[in-house]
């Protein structure tokens, strides 16, 4: 039975988007599908059993099939399949035994392609060429997931000018929401969100070049596999930016806290300062070598860089957010209250965490336990501070990788380029 005008259509749209046709022309399509037929199954239905040999593949239309793998009488999901994606396509030409049992988890509507007449469609000339590329296109796809280890990591190129328009673009998202979180910490509103601009701006274009400049200067001048022990020279190449930027951000914090703590910034900018260093190698870090190692493991190709760069940004934002939270606090907390010692304001941080601990629990030993997990698993402001990591990240790489190649000599050139990429 042929397939209707409309089914035809349709036919050709899904068949276009399985990654074995991604690069078949028009015609191709039309010649795959003029032998396919149209399968319509219900809810529950098991369309493939793993092992037993595949007579078909099916492109689905509508509907999802879930894929489960029995692994040693362990059952494994396997994923799901959706409209655009194809079930059997790696097994139907030679009938190989299905690596997943799939089965219906809605009603679907799909498209069949027998093994021998797939086998017929592949002698096709036109089709063949078109198959082999888009398998070859699919092979190099897999060969660019790359999976170098964190702390070997290679910086990207970061050019002075466009890592300074990021930084100073940041900088407001970075002061805004560094007002809320302090407002968050202490009870005050913020006295305002861009405090002393005159000075963080150019303070954290020097912070961010900072960052960067030091990774490509250490990794230029610095051979890991000389050492005797490599691994150690990694980690401290890897934490050394935040060390030495410490004092820089110490002074853009600084601007934020005027309205809580009246002393003068040349001595404002020292308190809190030990925590604040474990949160800037925890930002440096993740800002250079964690978003690099998770954009490259988004399973995107590079025609998309820029969704790529993002998620591996926000990926990336989300562990430094979390992980740099309470050294945050503290260091915020000894910056507004520098009359305070470190165990005062632990002690302040386990405190306010009792409110949130359930009044069902009565136990003042264990409500003390529950309050101290929450001060330090799920400490107060996380969402903001993590909100704010996760922006950062994202504008800054982003900003970094669209403006890498832009020519400052040759303004109309790189404006096009850029407008056009």
């Amino acid at each position: 039975m042929g397939l209707s005008r409309e089914q035809q259509k349709d036919c050709v749209e899904k068949f276009s988007t399985v990654r074995m046709f991604a690069f078949c022309n028009e015609r191709a399509l039309q010649k795959l599908c003029a032998q396919a037929v149209p399968e319509t199954h219900p809810k529950g239905s098991v369309l493939f059993q793993q092992g037993l040999p595949q007579a078909k593949m099916l492109v689905i239309s509508r509907g999802t099939v879930g894929e489960t793998k029995d692994i040693n009488g362990q059952i494994h999901s396997w994923g799901e399949t959706t409209p655009g994606m194809a079930l059997g396509s790696n097994h139907a030409l030679r009938q190989d035994g299905a690596s997943a049992t799939a089965k219906c988890l809605t009603p679907v509507v799909a498209y069949s392609l027998d093994s021998q007449s797939l086998s017929t469609l592949l002698k096709d000339p036109e089709i063949a060429t078109d198959v082999m590329y888009s398998l070859n296109r699919e092979v190099r796809r897999h060969m660019n997931l790359l999976n170098t280890p964190l702390l070997e990591q290679h910086a990207k190129p970061t050019p002075i000018f466009a890592t300074s328009v990021a930084a100073a673009v940041e900088s407001f998202y970075r002061s805004a929401l560094n007002s809320y979180l302090n407002a968050r910490l202490t009870g005050q509103a913020p006295a305002t969100l861009f405090p002393n601009m005159g000075v963080q701006i150019p303070t954290r274009v020097a912070y961010i070049n900072g960052f960067k400049g030091l990774r490509h200067y250490l990794e230029k001048n610095i051979d890991d596999d000389s050492y005797e022990n490599p691994g150690y020279v990694r980690i401290a190449k890897a934490i050394a930016p935040g060390i030495i930027m410490t004092p820089v951000s110490s002074m853009l914090e600084a601007c934020n806290a005027g309205h809580m703590n009246p002393e003068s910034l040349a001595t404002r900018w020292i308190r809190g300062l030990a925590p604040r260093a474990v949160r800037e190698i925890i930002f440096g870090v993740g800002l250079n070598q964690l978003s690099d190692y998770c954009e490259e493991r988004i399973p995107l190709d590079d025609s998309q860089p820029i969704l790529k760069n993002a998620l591996g940004s926000m990926f990336a934002g989300v562990v430094a957010g979390y992980f740099s939270h309470v050294p945050h606090n503290l260091s915020t907390l000894k910056l507004m209250n520098p009359q305070k010692s470190y165990a005062r304001h632990l002690n302040d941080l386990v405190e306010h965490a009792n409110s949130r601990v359930p009044t069902n629990i009565q136990s003042p030993q264990a409500r003390r336990v529950l309050a101290t997990a929450l001060a330090f698993v799920f400490p107060k402001g996380l969402t903001i501070r993590t909100t704010q990591i996760v922006g950062s990240f994202i504008i800054l790489n982003g900003t970094i990788n669209s403006l890498k190649d832009f020519d400052v000599y040759n303004m109309p050139t790189a404006v096009s380029s850029v407008l056009t990429r």
